[in-house]
């Protein structure tokens, strides 16, 4: 590989920084702020790099123009054909007849205008068949020989081919030189309605960004056919020598649609099968992030007070590790953010009720400085939370990570798990003055007074009294999950019978079994009298018992009705109060 390593010196964001073995794919990922078009830029400046002799270095800064152009034939004419890659691998946009560039330099904190270019490449490249075509056909003539057009090379095959694979909808026609005073490279885009012809200034910005993105890797298959037509067909297999290539894009997913981002990685992997090309790109981008391979990802983290330790970790040393990763997180840009992670019970089905997650991003808008992954029950944060700090341990990824359960009358706890003052998210919903607000707003005036109110929800907890201690035997003693299983009728009766003595397990002996029913159905006892069910009772059940009373039939969905009454709650800031103690231990 041409890139075989970097150690890059502390500076801007910064601190130490090095890759001992450079993969053909690197994608760079973390939080805004940490240094990665910073890495990037002093990487295409080989800085710290170690390279094979010749390596040319393209670069794609992260701010990219991709505005339209009026682009006259006799402004191709001046000089030799000029690549794209030649200006990818310069530091600043010049030389091009009537495009005025106010700030021409290509860095990572300005607006690089090589795209800009792209009709003058086009144009040159038409300019250079066209004459070449033209050479051709005099010299045939001049030997009284025929020029069989078929056997010519097409030179425009490979932006052909780009088209074809990530912009399907597209076929790429011709270079027009019909109006000179403003030239066109036309593209035809086929839907329902038929086909029309699109200048390329007339496609959308993700269209132009993947033309301008991977111009400057098909041109050296554009110069072969070009040298092909000039040299005629017994130099058709002479291939043309190219340096070593490293080409450095710093977010390759602006202006392009996910669908479109998920397929970079795989064209990218493609080039380098059979090429000498290596890819090193920053991203922010989930789609991109989950097609990344082990070999592939790295995290650059916030520098530490040792400035001798390297902010560039590999993700994970193995595809299994990286695959488990995902399972464990949902999606792999979740350990990218640099924020500190925590798992939370719930799943993130919005459809139809409402979520965890959501309703502590309404509840409580400090919420956001975490990032939070709705994984299940509380076992499943439990597990989750030990695996992800086995596989991101806190030293090395600079990443905190806890589980945030539902309180539980279980005694025992694991390290980084913590538990809500109340018994379930839902119960921060009973908020005696939000949900008066709420209901007056929508024309309910059922309780003049927030007393009234409050008298409701605890009639309607000490209904649920026997629901109540039916859950928390249900807790307290656990449950067996049965799976049936077996080839015969024999096989399933002999396995039902296991599984039976598995549930009678369950169970201690009647005298045990009845003292805990008595102390729990003492302790809820306890709690109604005390008027805490509203915060000790699980409060999705007392709520949807509310909502089903006084709302249902009021053409108000109850996943609205919560995060409506969810905004009325963080209005009177009782949440921040509450929750603020417990989310100070975990920053």
């Amino acid at each position: 590989m041409s890139l075989k390593s970097f150690k890059i010196q502390p500076i801007k964001a910064l601190g130490s920084v090095e890759c001992g073995n450079v993969p053909k794919v690197m994608v760079i990922a973390g939080p805004n702020g940490v240094g990665k078009s910073t890495l990037l830029d002093e990487i295409r400046l080989q800085k710290g790099t170690v390279a094979d002799e010749g390596t040319k270095f393209l670069y794609q800064p992260p701010h990219r123009a991709i505005r339209k152009t009026t682009v006259q034939r006799r402004w191709l004419f001046g000089g030799a054909l000029r690549a794209f890659s030649d200006l990818l691998s310069g530091n600043e946009v010049s030389g091009y007849e009537g495009l005025q560039i106010p700030f021409p330099s290509r860095t990572p904190d300005n607006v690089d205008e090589a795209g800009s270019t792209i009709k003058y490449t086009l144009g040159k490249i038409e300019n250079k068949r066209q004459n070449t075509y033209a050479e051709l056909v005099d010299k045939a003539k001049k030997e009284n020989k025929d020029v069989v057009t078929r056997d010519l090379p097409d030179v425009f095959l490979p932006i052909r081919e780009l088209t074809k694979y990530l912009l399907p909808h597209l076929v790429f026609d011709h270079i027009d030189f019909k109006n000179e005073d403003n030239i066109k490279c036309i593209w035809k885009r086929k839907d329902k309605r038929g086909e029309i012809d699109l200048d390329i200034d007339d496609l959308s910005s993700g269209e132009k960004s993947i033309i301008i993105l991977f111009l400057p890797l098909l041109e050296h298959d554009i110069n072969v056919s070009l040298k092909h037509i000039v040299q005629g067909e017994t130099d058709q297999k002479q291939a043309i020598a190219q340096p070593d290539r490293v080409f450095i894009i710093d977010e390759p997913e602006l202006h392009i649609h996910p669908d479109l981002q998920s397929k970079i990685l795989t064209y990218l992997r493609t080039l380098t099968v059979n090429s000498n090309i290596q890819f090193i790109i920053s991203t922010h981008s989930p789609t991109i992030l989950d097609q990344a391979l082990d070999n592939e990802l790295y995290i650059l983290s916030f520098k530490s007070e040792d400035e001798r330790e390297n902010q560039l970790k590999k993700v994970a040393s193995n595809l299994e590790k990286l695959e488990a990763l995902k399972q464990l997180a949902g999606d792999t840009y979740l350990v990218t953010t640099g924020r500190s992670i925590v798992c939370i019970e719930g799943d993130a089905d919005v459809t139809t009720k409402p979520t965890d997650l959501r309703l502590f991003q309404i509840l409580y808008p400090r919420s956001t400085a975490f990032t939070f992954i709705p994984t299940g029950g509380k076992g499943e944060v439990i597990k989750i939370v030990t695996k992800l700090r086995e596989f991101l341990p806190e030293q090395s990824f600079k990443i905190k990570i806890y589980g945030l359960a539902d309180m539980d009358q279980a005694k025992g706890g694991t390290d980084g798990i913590f538990t809500l003052p109340v018994c379930m998210i839902e119960n921060l919903l009973l908020n005696g003055q939000a949900l008066l607000t709420y209901l007056q707003s929508i024309g309910i005036t059922t309780f003049p007074t927030q007393g009234e109110l409050i008298k409701e929800l605890n009639t309607i907890g000490a209904s649920l009294k026997d629901e109540e201690i039916s859950y928390r035997v249900m807790r307290e003693l656990g449950s067996h999950t049965v799976r049936l299983r077996g080839k015969d009728i024999n096989q399933l009766k002999i396995l039902i019978g296991e599984e039976i003595s598995k549930v009678q397990a369950l169970l201690p002996d009647d005298t045990q079994t009845q003292e805990k029913i008595t102390k729990i159905t003492n302790d809820v006892d306890q709690i109604i009298q005390n008027s805490k069910s509203l915060q000790l009772f699980r409060g999705k059940a007392i709520l949807g018992e509310f909502y089903n009373r006084h709302l249902k039939g009021k053409n108000i969905p109850y996943s609205e009705f919560c995060y409506e009454l969810a905004n009325e709650v963080a209005k009177t800031g009782e949440v921040e109060k509450l929750l603020n103690p417990l989310f100070d231990k975990m920053n």
